[in-house]
């Protein structure tokens, strides 16, 4: 059995995810999702399960005291061969290598190698359980039918790429998808304003060029958004295990799909991804 440890945020967990998976398939062995760091966690939940994921199994011990801490870390190391991920900017070998006890991955695990090969599943299965709202699948038609361009500008403690990414991506953009509308994902809108400047159009309808807020369009959650976001034919992205997932999950074969550089930034890119700036 494979058993994957599934925590941080939304993008971290479909990375957890598509590794734990793509091996699982590979070997032929079941499937276990531990949860444990979702449920004791105080600011991220568990969020897979909005998605048509497949597992065998999940799994969750409390772990909010330090003799809760110690019966999960004893019970895990007797029950599984646990593998700490080393190194985030290469592929572990070890993963790949069965043992005589079911294995056990710790890590982040954001390496494109790790489930390139399952992509194409992943993206079928990285679709909600239950339908859409009307407003949410209607405007997911229209930008997946139109040249349209999401801009995912992050905020919170982690620094996002400075203004000169967003419009040096913004005027590449342009320059070779001419006409593309474009609109901006953020949680932060000061930022955003920072980096790409005032935005805010009039009403709910949108014109070749222009570049507005999603929230121009109308209220959506976290998810709804994210669904947006891979709907649009094309991506500026952050450094964000959130926006690199909606372009991974985008269905435009032609799609053009902008990112900052960053260290480590070429292992979550795909072929013909345009990496802005030096990986430092």
């Amino acid at each position: 059995m494979i058993v994957i440890k599934i925590g941080d945020g939304m993008g971290n967990q479909m990375y957890n995810y598509a590794c734990g998976y793509a091996l699982s398939r590979k070997t032929g062995e079941k499937l276990k999702l531990d949860i444990s760091e979702c449920d004791n966690s105080t600011l991220r939940d568990y969020e897979l399960d909005f998605f048509r994921v497949c597992y065998d199994g999940k799994e969750s011990f409390p772990n909010r005291n330090v003799w809760q801490k110690i019966y999960k870390r004893l019970r895990r190391n007797i029950l599984y061969h646990v593998i700490i991920e080393k190194d985030w900017y290469a592929v572990d070998e070890r993963i790949y290598k069965k043992t005589l006890r079911s294995r056990y991955l710790h890590g982040y695990w954001q390496n494109t190698a790790y489930f390139l090969d399952c992509l194409p599943e992943l993206r079928e299965m990285f679709v909600p359980r239950e339908p859409l709202r009307a407003e949410v699948q209607e405007l997911s038609e229209r930008f997946a039918a139109h040249e349209t361009c999401a801009i995912h500008v992050r905020g919170g403690d982690i620094g996002g790429p400075p203004p000169e990414y967003f419009r040096e991506a913004i005027r590449r953009m342009r320059e070779e998808r001419p006409g593309a509308a474009f609109f901006v994902f953020t949680n932060d809108k000061k930022k955003a304003a920072e980096c790409i400047g005032d935005v805010t159009q009039p009403g709910r309808s949108w014109q070749p060029g222009e570049i507005r807020y999603i929230s121009d369009l109308g209220t959506f959650t976290d998810k709804e958004e994210f669904l947006l976001m891979s709907a649009c034919q094309n991506q500026i992205l952050s450094n964000s295990s959130f926006s690199a997932w909606a372009a991974y999950l985008n269905r435009n074969p032609n799609a053009l799909v902008m990112v900052p550089g960053y260290k480590g930034v070429g292992q979550t890119c795909l072929d013909g991804w345009q990496i802005i700036g030096k990986e430092c």
